[in-house]
Parts: C-alpha cells; sequence; structure tokens
C-alpha cells in the first residue's frame, strides 16, 4: 500500500492523521452521584465470597457505564490471580506484585479445595456461550455472582 492510502479516507478526501500523538483518555468512571467508581472493591468482595456486596458493586458498576463484559474481565483475573497464588509460593515466583499476590493469598481461605478450579472452568464455558448467543454476559455475570 502507498503512503498516499493512508492520508484519505474511504471518499477519497485527504485527510491528516498522526499516529504518534494518540492519547488514551483516562478518565475515571463516575457513578450517577458523580463519585469514582473503585472496581478493586468489586473484586475484593469476590475474592472476600460476600454475594451481596459484589452483587450490589457489581449494579453500581453497571449503573456508572462499565460493560458486563469489562467486569467480567475483572471476574476472571480475581479467579485468575487466586488460582496462581495458590499454586505459588511468593510473588516473585508468581511474577506479581506483591500486594495483589498478599491480597489473593489471603482469599484462598474463602474457597474449598477444587472450588475456584470448577469456578474458573463455569466463566470460561459461559462466557464462550454468550458469545455465542446462548445467553447474555450481563445475565451470567450476576449468576456467577450470586451462586458464590
Amino acid at each position: 500500500m502507498t503512503e498516499e492510502f493512508y492520508h484519505k479516507d474511504i471518499f477519497g478526501n485527504v485527510v491528516d492523521i498522526d499516529l504518534g500523538e494518540v492519547e488514551e483518555d483516562e478518565k475515571p468512571i463516575l457513578d450517577r452521584k458523580g463519585r469514582e467508581f473503585n472496581i478493586f472493591s468489586f473484586t475484593d468482595a469476590l475474592g472476600a465470597r460476600n454475594k451481596r456486596e459484589a452483587w450490589t458493586l457489581y449494579q453500581k458498576a453497571l449503573a456508572a457505564g462499565v460493560s458486563a463484559e469489562e467486569v467480567f474481565f475483572k471476574v476472571a483475573w480475581q479467579i485468575k490471580t487466586m488460582l496462581v497464588a495458590k499454586r505459588t509460593k511468593s510473588a516473585e515466583e508468581a511474577d506479581m506484585k506483591a500486594y495483589p499476590y498478599s491480597k489473593a493469598k489471603g482469599f484462598l481461605k474463602n474457597f474449598k479445595p477444587g472450588e475456584l478450579e470448577k469456578l474458573s472452568e463455569e466463566i470460561v464455558i459461559g462466557y464462550h456461550q454468550a458469545r455465542r448467543g446462548r445467553g447474555e454476559i450481563e445475565t451470567f455475570v450476576e449468576k456467577t455472582l450470586l451462586r458464590l
């Protein structure tokens, strides 16, 4: 492709785009009252296995404009972090920062042996079913939280 191609839009109009100066718009997610929503309070409730708090924070996240898919990936991240912490002896071995590693290690006491593995399997299967049109991700996340 020629350089000229990259300077025209689909209608042939010449546009100047400088891709070197693209900035991420990192605005905090605000709830309806204008307060910043902290997604890590949600992951802490999930790790603590507090289904009422996790569900309430899930609803607040949705109200603040966080997509259900983004919340799903936070759920998956928390479960993965706990599984890694379960199988390692230190944060260095897990290639993680000390704080999230120690929190994940502390959350392990809230789950019986085999429960995290089963939960991990269920969220992977449920996510793919939702992506294939066999359900909605919003409902799936909610059901997962209520089954904690």
